[in-house]
């Protein structure tokens, strides 16, 4: 078969090479209080890992960190005759609580789609529901580094195209590889009753020198020949 990737791809699964991704995701806020609140989105949450929950109104902003507790499989959404895209509802944890000026600065914000206002730690119900932003940091596995990309290992769902900051980090005493990622293509399998997924991960903006610097690591791999899904690098 002739070979289609753009380069060599090099095997560095139990290397102790690994990669940082921050994934972003849009969700509904359905409701909030004190001490967590719930939300809607398209994609899987990762029970008991740690997400950001950021939300704009007007001219204000509020980041919390947060920690899944528990999932959903909500309904479904047709995206166009004869498909329908998942929608999950999560329950998020606040780390450590909101403090009574920020719940009054969350009020106001939210007060044009505040249907039932409860006070005294009670949940705030949101309708509409306001647009936020769930981001989720992962330490992922790399199984297979190339020139042009790496497929990792990652609990959170990707979704192809999509852009990202990435750290590649090829030994701990030195400093990572800074660039930006893009998902070529991903694959989902179950370990242990746990859901994960394989993505193939497309390297962009990478500075010359970072460059190098991998390409003088991948030297001393061996070469891996087994037939995957070519991702294009």
């Amino acid at each position: 078969m002739i070979e289609k990737r753009k380069h060599p791809r090099y095997v560095v699964e139990g290397m102790g090479v690994y990669a940082r991704t921050i994934f972003n995701t849009e969700v509904e806020i359905l409701d909030i209080s004190v001490s967590g609140g719930s939300v809607r989105g398209t994609k899987r949450f990762v029970i008991g890992s740690e997400y950001t929950f950021k939300f704009e109104h007007k001219s204000s902003a509020i980041s919390l960190k947060g920690v899944i507790v528990w999932e959903k499989l909500s309904g479904t959404r047709k995206i166009k005759e004869g498909e329908a895209m998942p929608i999950y509802t999560a329950g998020i944890e606040f780390r450590n609580g909101i403090d009574d000026k920020r719940m009054e600065t969350i009020k106001d914000m939210l007060v044009d789609k505040v249907k039932e206002r409860k006070l005294g730690g009670m949940k705030i119900k949101i309708q509409p529901p306001e647009k936020a932003v769930l981001s989720y940091l992962e330490t992922c596995r790399v199984r297979d580094v190339s020139l042009g990309g790496i497929r990792i290992e990652t609990e959170q769902e990707p979704s192809v195209d999509t852009i990202f900051h990435l750290e590649l980090i090829l030994a701990e005493e030195e400093q990572p590889i800074n660039c930006k990622g893009r998902i070529a293509f991903y694959n989902e399998s179950r370990e242990e009753k746990r859901l994960r997924f394989s993505a193939g991960v497309e390297f962009m903006d990478m500075s010359d020198k970072d460059r190098s610097r991998l390409g003088r690591f991948i030297e001393i791999l061996p070469a891996d020949i087994g037939e995957m899904p070519s991702y294009g690098l």
